[in-house]
């Protein structure tokens, strides 16, 4: 369903259906060429096995972990006091399951199952960006050669989180409930902010009731007089409550990856304090930002971005991304950056924002394919904003 634009060409349609698929076939080169090249700039060690490890970096090892041993029954001795249970299993459960076909090094496998799973997300983007080729090509080249595009094509749950949110939101444009409930199952079980793409879901069901005619007070009642509504809604957490069953059965606490956050110094604050203090953490040398203000930054923008789909009328996509962004802000700024590039909405309205005009349009494709490279060598070197 999610690919039909793609695969099902028309009278005339042949040669689009051709230039879709291939324009993020052209940036998963390109974006391989421009990260290998940052890699073999600080790294005397070739091949593409030695590039795959070095873009491995900070969560990546968790999921490594998680894909080659599964989670640990705490306590084990000789291991570090901090499980891995708050890293949802998901991507995981399929790197490990492609392994057992295709037997390679398990950052191998994910890594080219990274890059498919951003591959695709591009094409379920093409209906979703209303058909718009030139905001197709700054999506496509955002994910997959763009300055944050090792985010995308290394293990970490980025990739699929992209791919299943489009395919929901997809789903909720056709009006194909039970499908948009599937893909919010799996995202569940993918992120824990997965599990509040209900609420897109919901109110796209709102507005239909609405433009049919319809009441808001009979809205309860034309839902639970349609089973496949029912349905969709109810599934939507399943995946979330999977791994709540699984934790419970085996660790004894099913909230475990809740607790878990402490260790990891995530404790429930005020997000306006967090922004304040990350805005106001000036660096004391130079001029560039400091990590704080880059995960203050990206939250505010954001935050606007989600406003602008307000505007656009996009409610339950506003709704689910500014839940993504103040969810983890709670607890404090990390990985603030990692998190609103990998809400396909706001990047998808950012690609059509940008391809308004031709100038625009080069500008920011010429910029994403160059900050590829520098922030690919920071991201490498550790750079604390990108985690």
């Amino acid at each position: 369903m999610a690919l039909e634009d793609v695969v099902r060409p028309n009278a005339g349609g042949r040669s689009i259906a051709v230039a879709v698929a291939a324009v993020p076939l052209l940036f998963v080169v390109s974006g391989l060429a421009i990260r290998y090249a940052a890699f073999a700039s600080v790294s005397e060690e070739p091949g593409f096995a030695a590039y795959a490890r070095a873009l491995c970096r900070w969560d990546c090892a968790w999921y490594i972990g998680i894909s080659e041993q599964g989670y640990e029954r705490f306590p084990i001795p000789n291991h570090s006091n901090v499980g891995r249970w708050g890293f949802f299993p998901l991507y995981p459960m399929l790197v490990a399951a492609i392994r057992i076909v295709f037997p390679f090094q398990t950052i191998l496998v994910a890594t080219i199952t990274s890059i498919i799973c951003s591959y695709a997300a591009c094409l379920v983007a093409w209906p979703l960006l209303e058909k718009n080729m030139r905001a197709y090509v700054l999506y496509c080249a955002f994910l997959l050669s763009g300055p944050f595009s090792f985010h995308f094509t290394t293990f970490l749950t980025e990739p699929l989180f992209v791919l299943l949110t489009s395919c929901v939101f997809l789903a909720l444009k056709r009006s194909s409930y039970l499908a948009a409930g599937i893909s919010s199952a799996l995202l569940s079980a993918t992120r824990l902010v997965g599990v509040l793409v209900v609420f897109a879901t919901v109110i796209q069901m709102f507005r239909e009731h609405r433009q049919q005619g319809g009441s808001t007070l009979s809205f309860p009642r034309w839902v639970l007089g349609r089973p496949d509504l029912l349905v969709a809604i109810l599934i939507s957490p399943a995946g979330l409550f999977a791994y709540i069953l699984f934790l419970y059965l085996t660790v004894g606490d099913g909230f475990a990856f809740l607790h878990v956050q402490r260790a990891f110094g995530r404790v429930a604050g005020n997000p306006l304090v967090f922004l304040c203090d990350g805005l106001s953490a000036v660096p004391t040398t130079g001029w560039l930002p400091t990590a704080p203000q880059w995960s203050a930054l990206a939250a505010v923008t954001g935050l606007a971005l989600s406003a602008v789909l307000v505007v656009r009328r996009q409610y339950g996509a506003a709704l689910f991304c500014a839940l993504c962004i103040i969810l983890p802000l709670i607890t404090n700024l990390a990985s603030m950056v990692r998190y609103v590039v990998g809400l396909a909405p706001l990047t998808m309205l950012l690609a059509a924002l940008l391809s308004a005009s031709r100038l625009t349009y080069l500008a920011a494709l010429a910029l994403f394919l160059g900050a590829c490279y520098f922030l690919t060598v920071a991201w490498t070197g550790g750079y604390l904003a990108l985690v």
